[in-house]
Parts: C-alpha cells; structure tokens; sequence
C-alpha cells in the first residue's frame, strides 16, 4: 500500500516538498480505511470525538462544508485524489473547522498525531521536512483567507461609498414635533 500511498502524498495537492523516499517512509506510518457514500468523516466545531488525525485522499471525492449563519452550510470544496484533509487537526487535536462527507465510495490514507510522534522518534529529519511541509501548506491557506478578507473588505467599502453617495443625493425631510 505504501507504492500507491506515497505518490499521492508528492503531488502538488498534498506535500509536494518530500522525496519519494521520504514519502514512502510517513506512508508506511498511515492506515488505509474505505468509507461509504455519505460517511461523515469529520464534523465541524464537533469536540467530543478524538480529532488527532489527518487523511490523504487516495480514491473518490469528499464533499468540504463550512458553517454559514445560523444552522446553514456553504460548500466550500470537493476534494479527490492527493488531498489532505484535516492537517490542524493531527497538530493540535482541536475541532474541526469544517464538515467533511464522503460523496463516493472514498479510499483514505490516515495519519494519527501518535503515528506522527512515531515518526519523529524514528525518522526525525524526515518528520521535520513532513511538519515544514504542512505548516507551509496552512501558511498558504492563512495568506489565501487574508487575501479573500482584503478583497471582500474592498467591496464592503464600495457598497458603503455607493450607498452614502445615494444617501445624499435624496433631499432630506425632517419632521417635527408639535405640541399643542
């Protein structure tokens, strides 16, 4: 399993900055597990239920939802082949940020924070360019959120400037009070 778990860890999806050799060495630490269509494989803000592991996707799609206002949902993505899901969690163990579902029968390499420990005790140096290679991939996701916050920031002020500008192109009315 470890032939077909290592070049989807090289892809450009998941942690392309490992050597094959290397990533042959943390696949031979991952379990492979199949799910069924529409297995809930991680649920959003959800602390009761151990969060300590991530998944390589090696066959079929997982649905990514995020929470929206109130009780509903956006999708955010569809993910396949080569994709990590849940690397903040095999870091730090905490809640999920988003709720994943399998869409297709899914095939899914695991990677649990004490497998990952086991790495570091065996494979330090390897360890240490799998951990870079993570916390550069969630580097890249903060710089992509805070671009998306610049952006939506932008409109916001355009619709505000738009809506001041119409705000005083209509004559004003003021009402008084009289007492008699």
């Amino acid at each position: 399993m470890v032939e077909k778990i290592a070049p989807l860890l090289l892809t450009s999806e998941a942690l392309i900055t490992l050597s094959l050799e290397d990533a042959k060495i943390v696949a031979s630490y991952m379990t492979v597990s199949r799910l069924a269509p529409e297995t809930v494989v991680f649920q959003a803000n959800q602390t009761d239920v151990a969060s300590d592991y991530m998944l390589l996707v090696l066959e079929g799609e997982i649905l990514i939802e995020a929470l929206s206002s109130g009780d509903s949902t956006v999708i955010v993505n569809v993910l396949g082949a080569g994709h990590l899901i849940g690397e903040m969690g095999v870091l730090d163990g905490g809640p999920r940020s988003a709720t994943c579902t399998a869409q297709t029968d899914v095939e899914v390499a695991l990677l649990t924070r004490s497998r990952l420990e086991e790495v570091m005790e065996d494979h330090p140096r390897i360890a240490s360019r799998f951990l870079m290679a993570i916390a550069k991939r969630l580097a890249d996701r903060v710089r992509l959120g805070n671009h998306k916050l610049l952006m939506l920031n932008q409109v916001n002020d355009a619709m505000r400037e738009e809506m001041n500008a119409k705000s005083r192109k209509r004559p004003h009315r003021f009402v008084t009070d009289t007492v008699v």
